[in-house]
């Protein structure tokens, strides 16, 4: 209650998402991109996956040091959402593709079906699932790995500034509140992602 009373509260939940939102649809879109490109030709896919199992399996405290030596510290909890969503949303969005169902193609091809009207009525539908689904556990990978770079980091007006104020100091009431928050925006996030892309 004190946090939401205080004058810079609302000032600091907006940097915090805007620079976490603005990341993972940055990665969303890059993901889908490639997704779409290995999901149809094969050697784009043998291509591209060394580099995103380097992305995934690498540690995400790595990556937001390296991007402090490149980057401003406002910037780092954008880079670090955008490329922890990228492997998520490619994996989905790839094995969605080739998991298509081959007769419905079929059926597509001999009633001479348009680019336009495969994609509205065979590969849209049967995507759906599958980016629900990277869209609900990349949203919560942004907001974990977006607050971890911020901690690190540290820029102005950040929870992740927060967070490391509470532990300097000891206020262990404070660590727990923005926990919570940080919790809630994460729900709030996933819910409104959630809804659109069922839309």
């Amino acid at each position: 209650i004190k946090l939401i009373l205080s004058s810079e509260f609302y000032k600091i939940i907006f940097c915090s998402f805007f620079r976490i939102a603005i990341g993972f649809f940055a990665g969303t879109a890059v993901g889908i991109i490639l997704g779409i490109i290995t999901g149809v030709n094969q050697t784009a896919y043998d291509l591209f996956k060394p580099a995103v199992n380097v992305i995934k399996a690498a540690p995400v405290a790595s990556f937001i040091i390296l991007a402090l030596a490149w980057l401003k510290s406002g910037e780092v909890p954008v880079f670090i959402s955008f490329l922890t969503v990228i492997p998520i949303i490619w994996a989905n969005i790839t094995e969605g593709i080739k998991n298509v169902d081959a007769k419905l193609l079929e059926m597509a091809q001999v009633y001479n079906f348009t680019r336009e009207m495969k994609l509205k009525k065979i590969y849209i539908p049967s995507l759906k699932p599958y980016m629900r689904s990277a869209v609900s556990t990349g949203a919560g990978f942004a907001f974990k790995s977006g607050i971890a770079a911020e901690v690190i980091g540290s820029p102005a007006f950040s929870i992740g500034r927060k967070l490391y104020e509470s532990k300097i100091y000891l206020e262990t009431s404070q660590l727990f509140a923005w926990t919570a928050i940080i919790i809630v925006l994460s729900i709030i996030f996933e819910k409104v992602l959630g809804r659109l892309t069922g839309r």
